[in-house]
């Protein structure tokens, strides 16, 4: 069986006007400069990645982020589980999604060749939500892990792109050339 066939695509992930809300919320956010690596080892690499996230949290003061993250959650477990049913996986399970970030790819955004699982944060399966289509560039691309084939996500608003988060599943974020590119990460463990 090919890698991409564990790549699941799950199009209007969300009500259209929640996501139209979602889109508003991202305009209004105030992004960080994003960090590569985890723990105590994070740090910013404009050679590795340039973007901007938005990081929600059940826990923050702010009623909006605490209303996202939860309503966000619970249609990332719904792709996950999703994900379950359609592999026929019978003894899959996964923790709990722990983080959500808005991410935000401005012109020259992108992020190199990476895969989302390391040791300090042991990540299993990894979500994406792409929020709009109006730039160019920022395709998100996957490639075998022998480098042999490499296929990009064709991009379309409100697409949850569902994946293991391990070594056999590099991906990239091509540079936006034009527009901001605005999408919602999680992942589960």
């Amino acid at each position: 069986m090919e890698i991409k066939n564990f790549i699941k695509i799950y199009d209007e992930a969300l009500p259209w006007n929640v996501l139209s809300n979602l889109i508003r919320f991202a305009n209004i956010s105030k992004f960080e400069e994003t960090k590569i690596g985890g723990g105590n080892e994070s740090k910013t690499d404009f050679n590795i990645r340039r973007t901007y996230a938005f990081q929600l949290s059940n826990l923050s003061n702010s009623m909006s982020d605490v209303h996202w993250f939860n309503l966000l959650y619970n249609f990332f477990k719904k792709g996950l589980d999703q994900y379950k049913v359609d592999l026929n996986i019978v003894d899959y399970s996964y923790r709990d999604v722990f983080d959500i970030e808005i991410l935000k790819y401005e012109n020259t955004g992108f992020y190199t060749w990476h895969v989302d699982h390391f040791a300090e944060v042991p990540r299993t399966m990894s979500c994406i939500l792409l929020l709009n289509n109006d730039y160019e560039g920022g395709n998100l691309c996957f490639r075998d892990p022998d480098g042999s084939g490499e296929w990009e996500i064709e991009v379309k608003p409100n697409r949850m792109i569902v994946w293991p988060s391990n070594f056999l599943f590099p991906h990239t974020v091509k540079p936006v050339t034009k527009g901001k590119r605005y999408s919602v990460v999680a992942w589960a463990i």
